[in-house]
């Protein structure tokens, strides 16, 4: 039997084709051999068949070339061959694998430059993108490209970009992505648990994702916890940021947001109930936007007990729509939040 009758028989009758193979794919021979000779199939034929049968073959360029040299030998419709040329290339095994390969660099600056905005996202959904190193600068060049924000976003997220180190005497602390993490959460919050030696204050720098402290008076806080829900805010002034505090244990209450014009920030201050004092035993402030925007939280802890002190505290922060004004706000949270 002649090959390209194979074809034929593929498609005029599958019960046929299923009983003389096991494999009811379709041999790169018999289409070729099928294409060269118009009385054997007509070329929409063939398209069905391989989009109903699949190929053996894959269809890179040399195959290509062969697929539309035995189109001209058979006289072929140019339009009919385009269509059985996709439905081939959507049947190929091998050429699926190729086509979602992770894109290098420069095939994706290649992209933004001839594709639209929505069409290169599609692709990179799809596919990826290598060697993409998560930085400031990687986020400045894709911007640089002509990458639109949503795919930087989506690339590089703010919350995977390391955060820049505080110098010493600041120690960086392990803070812990909490099971609730949400980057996108419309409120944030920070829970700290720490043991303070007698007479000793610490202070401690929450900023992007990361938490720093350093000693400023008496010995070094000890088994110290931290988690968190999501990145400290960014490109913020300190009039849109609302903070609350709490400390577990009820000897403290959260007193008044309070305006210190000196610092040029919002202070709440968590200060003990019973005592004359009212030296706050741990002091919040909202630290500004640096060069690269970050900005972030520093919380100063004070132990005034001759006796080691577990303390266990929060803070909370939303990003207000409309700056405060700077009459301080009243009330304030107190105990476990």
């Amino acid at each position: 039997m002649k090959a390209a009758v194979l074809v034929f028989l593929v498609v005029s009758s599958s019960a046929i084709l299923s009983a003389q193979s096991e494999n009811p794919r379709i041999i790169l021979q018999d289409l070729l051999d099928a294409l060269a000779d118009p009385e054997v199939a007509r070329v929409p034929q063939l398209s069905d068949s391989i989009q109903r049968n699949g190929i053996q073959f894959d269809v890179q360029e040399e195959v290509l070339g062969k697929i539309l040299d035995a189109g001209r030998q058979g006289k072929r419709d140019p339009k009919e061959m385009a269509a059985l040329i996709t439905a081939a290339l959507a049947a190929c095994q091998d050429c699926r694998a190729r086509y979602l390969t992770a894109m290098n660099l420069e095939e994706f600056r290649i992209l933004l430059t001839r594709f639209t905005s929505e069409a290169v996202f599609r692709e990179v959904r799809a596919r990826g993108v290598t060697g993409l190193e998560p930085s400031e600068a990687t986020q400045s060049a894709l911007r640089a490209w002509g990458a639109k924000e949503d795919l930087i976003t989506f690339l590089i997220p703010d919350d995977k970009i390391p955060t820049i180190p505080l110098v010493e005497p600041y120690k960086a602390v392990t803070l812990k992505r909490a099971q609730e993490y949400d980057p996108g959460a419309q409120e944030g919050w920070l829970k700290i648990s720490m043991e303070l030696p007698p007479a000793s204050q610490s202070e401690l720098i929450f900023k992007h994702t990361a938490l720093f402290v350093k000693t400023t008076a008496g010995g070094e806080p000890k088994d110290m916890e931290a988690y968190f829900n999501k990145p400290a805010p960014r490109n913020k002034t300190f009039d849109l940021i609302n903070i609350e505090c709490g400390l577990e244990a009820t000897e403290g209450a959260c007193g008044p947001e309070a305006l210190d014009e000196k610092r040029g920030t919002w202070v709440r201050s968590i200060v003990p109930k019973k005592s004359k004092s009212k030296k706050p035993l741990i002091e919040y402030t909202y630290v500004a936007p640096d060069g690269d925007g970050r900005a972030g939280f520093q919380i100063a802890v004070d132990n005034p007990e001759k006796t080691a002190q577990k303390y266990t505290f929060d803070l909370s922060w939303r990003v207000l729509e409309q700056a405060k004004s700077h009459a301080p706000a009243s009330g304030g949270k107190g105990g476990k939040r």
